[in-house]
């Protein structure tokens, strides 16, 4: 039971790690075009904060996923 209750975990937490990575990475190159573009500041350095935090994030699920699947590998 523990090792089908870590392969969901597992899923859930490698889905959403890859999920936030890439919109993170993605906004930061929009934040980039807005910045170039004229836009008003508040808005390409919000949505470059925000792009960071979404890419700390994803990288943190995923070393997360990569723990659990270490730790099924175990079992």
């Amino acid at each position: 039971m523990e090792k089908k209750r870590l392969k969901k975990q597992w899923c859930l937490y490698g889905s959403v790690g890859a999920l936030f990575l890439g919109s993170g990475l993605s906004l930061i190159s929009e934040a980039g075009h807005w910045k170039h573009q004229g836009t008003n500041i508040l808005y390409w350095v919000g949505g470059g904060i925000l792009g960071l935090a979404l890419a700390i994030s994803g990288v943190v699920f995923l070393i997360n996923a990569g723990i659990l699947k270490e730790r099924i590998r175990k079992l």
